[in-house]
């Protein structure tokens, strides 16, 4: 079945609004334009799960232009298991809904902005975003979604991109000390103790999900980047 390009919804009982009084929202990693609203986002609640603004559509008028990114599965931390119905633009996840028609829009931590890349917004030294391969699934955790090449000579940070963060290891995918091995890795490279890292099982063999406790996503985001400016200059 075709994805749905464009998704528009609006409350019926939401009040006349004026031009001057509609804001607009751009992706803060692509720059495409991916909603508007009488939402002032700034001002609007955050979810204490994962730390992301809620739009009440049921307050507020909205129209989205984003595309249908399918159901994503998150186990929380506290062993629940929460489906996300979500909006991307492009690949990039930019909001969720709790369930299909729900009534709260959920927007990412991070994932739009007020101002357009045209204005500059992401140009001289300002740090990129953080993709949305690198997410806050809780209060204290970030989860990252791996991408893994085996068999290489040395195990390294491939890429970071908005999909996934793509590793090497020495080891054959399938190898029982294949998991040990991502796990030791990540654990040099950001930083942590093992007792804060937890792999589990993703949407191949390949991919998998990467759990860090007690670290932030922009602090993973900068620890990746570390070692991948590290790697070139070895």
């Amino acid at each position: 079945m075709p994805k749905r390009t464009t998704l528009t919804y609006s409350s019926e009982d939401a009040p006349e609004v004026r031009g001057n009084e509609l804001h607009v929202y751009y992706c803060k990693y692509s720059g495409r334009h991916v909603l508007t609203t009488n939402c002032d986002l700034s001002r609007a609640p955050k979810r204490r799960t994962d730390g992301s603004t809620v739009l009440d559509t049921a307050v507020y008028t909205y129209k989205l232009y984003t595309v249908d990114g399918g159901v994503k599965v998150l186990k929380r931390k506290n062993g629940q298991i929460e489906k996300q119905y979500r909006q991307n633009a492009g690949k990039l996840p930019i909001a969720y809904r709790s369930e299909p028609d729900g009534r709260f829009l959920y927007l990412l931590p991070d994932s739009v902005t007020a101002q357009s890349l045209l204005d500059g917004e992401r140009g001289g030294r300002e740090k990129p975003p953080v993709p949305p391969c690198i997410l806050p699934i809780d209060t204290n955790a970030t989860q990252i979604s791996l991408e893994i090449d085996d068999r290489a000579d040395q195990p390294e940070v491939i890429k970071v991109s908005a999909d996934a963060v793509r590793i090497a290891i020495t080891h054959g995918i399938a190898h029982e000390a294949a998991g040990e091995e991502v796990i030791n890795f990540l654990r040099g490279v950001l930083g942590v103790r093992l007792g804060q890292l937890s792999l589990m099982r993703g949407e191949s063999t390949r991919h998998k999900l990467v759990t860090v406790k007690e670290l932030a996503p922009a602090a993973v985001f900068d620890k990746l980047q570390a070692q991948l400016n590290k790697q070139k200059g070895s």
